[in-house]
């Protein structure tokens, strides 16, 4: 078994931020990624993006992180997934087999996954989530198709579009599902953020220049064809997010890239046992934190989307904060060091918590866009199983997340409910007339990733 000051789960903005801090105050940390490369996904292979960076503060930001990483001693152990945690030992696997790092102290900074609104057809070849399309784009170099079309909400539309613009891909057309009437009554929380408007304006201007439409008050609510989609059918929306009748227009496309926000990845706090809360303002369920962003579970910290979805600069005022909050607890640096360090970042922290509780709130897709969800539509794409039967259980009883699992088999595939989970609650709330909270979450258990059973037979534990 290894040995660690600090363990940070997660090489994104966040934990590249709490594995500095922490390393600058001669913290000995480990720092684990699935990923080939740290940087997560909003920092993908620079050589793809190098344009972008220069133009973007909170990528240089990002990259810089990187560059400072590679001098200062963090044990970094890529393609290593974390399948469960112990206390504050966590149980590894990697190509060379399974393993425990034990650690005086954990930061979790798992991030978050995308939420979708599952429509007839969206299982077809072609229909992706805008991260799917990030990642091939700016990852790779690479074009998810030729026709493409954006739906969604949110302001990931905006740099996946552009980022497939430069490759050449042709934009059918970006639909934005809020109307722009909604975001105006949300700009006193953009006050302050000029660096987030000037990344929006940016964006907004390349959309203009490469004559790609943007519609409001629009989505995607059917996808068509045979072995992979060959037709879009869009409606217009009404103000609780339904389909107006006779506004359906049909769309040639061969993708359509789809993103209606962020839900928290915390399967791992779940597992360690931390307390939890729903906060929509936040993403969803989160675990409780203090000032410190220190959880219930003593020594176990989280930062970035795993406390609540905010941005990559919100993910990097956080792992700061963790980072330098573990130092004092290991004795690294003092309590009025610390003080005086949470004092100076408590106001930035405050400006980004407010934007990205004002994203969430008005880029939450309303209760009435599920009626584009007929029974037919899968909603668990592992277990295959569909709206209606979900429905169906629910008449019988079956209300909350983990009761409709034993029922249906819904969230026992290989994703344990990740992708499903946060579609299930909404479904549930919309049919019982009840807060998504009311549905609980999944009952989490390792493994939290897939590993083989003889590496657990070889690792000798049951």
């Amino acid at each position: 078994m290894a040995a660690t000051d600090l363990a940070v789960v997660g090489a994104g903005p966040a934990g590249l931020a709490a594995a500095i801090a922490a390393a600058r105050a001669g913290v000995h940390v480990t720092l684990v990624d699935e990923y080939a490369r740290p940087g997560g996904q909003y920092l993908k292979d620079p050589s793809h993006s190098a344009s972008l960076a220069l133009a973007l503060a909170t990528e240089r930001k990002g990259y810089a992180l990187l560059h400072e990483l590679a001098g200062l001693g963090v044990e970094l152990r890529t393609e290593t997934l974390v399948w469960g945690i112990e206390g504050l030992r966590l149980a590894l696997h990697s190509p060379r087999g399974l393993d425990w790092l034990e650690a005086r102290a954990v930061v979790v900074a798992t991030g978050a996954r995308e939420l979708v609104i599952p429509f007839p057809g969206w299982t077809l070849p072609g229909v992706m989530t805008l991260g799917a399309a990030q990642v091939l784009a700016k990852g790779h170099g690479v074009l998810p198709g030729r026709r493409i079309l954006l739906a969604g909400s949110g302001p990931l539309l905006l740099p996946v579009v552009n980022q497939l613009t430069q490759l050449g891909a042709e934009i059918v057309a970006v639909l934005e599902a809020t109307r722009f009437s909604e975001w105006l009554r949300y700009a006193p929380a953009v006050w302050g953020n000029w660096d987030r408007l000037r990344e929006g304006w940016y964006y907004v201007n390349r959309l203009r220049h490469a004559g790609v439409p943007y519609r409001f008050g629009r989505t995607v609510i059917r996808a068509m064809g045979e072995t992979q989609i060959q037709t879009a059918v869009v409606a217009q929306l009404d103000r609780q997010g339904r389909p107006i009748a006779g506004s359906r227009e049909t769309i040639k496309v061969d993708t359509v890239c789809l993103g209606f926000g962020f839900s928290p990845n915390v399967e791992l706090t779940q597992l360690a046992g931390c307390s939890h809360e729903f906060d929509p303002a936040r993403g969803g369920w989160v675990p409780r934190v203090n000032e410190q962003m220190e959880t219930s579970v003593p020594g176990l910290f989280v930062a970035g989307e795993t406390a609540g979805v905010g941005g990559a600069n919100a993910a990097m005022v956080d792992g700061r904060i963790a980072g330098l909050a573990v130092a004092q607890r290991l004795g690294y640096i003092g309590q009025a060091e610390l003080g005086r360090k949470l004092a100076a970042a408590r106001p930035t922290r405050r400006r980004l918590q407010r934007f990205g509780a004002m994203l969430n709130i008005l880029f939450r897709p309303g209760l009435g866009l599920d009626a584009i969800t007929t029974d037919d539509t899968i909603i668990c794409r592992c277990e295959e199983v569909s709206a209606g039967q979900i429905r169906a259980a629910m008449k019988q009883g079956a209300c909350e997340l983990d009761a409709l699992k034993t029922w249906t088999r819904v969230g026992q595939g290989l994703c344990q409910g990740r992708t499903c989970g946060p579609l299930l609650a909404r479904l549930v709330s919309q049919e019982m007339g009840c807060p998504a909270m009311n549905a609980g979450h999944f009952h989490v258990r390792p493994p939290l990733k897939p590993v083989t059973l003889g590496d657990l037979a070889r690792e000798g534990r049951g």
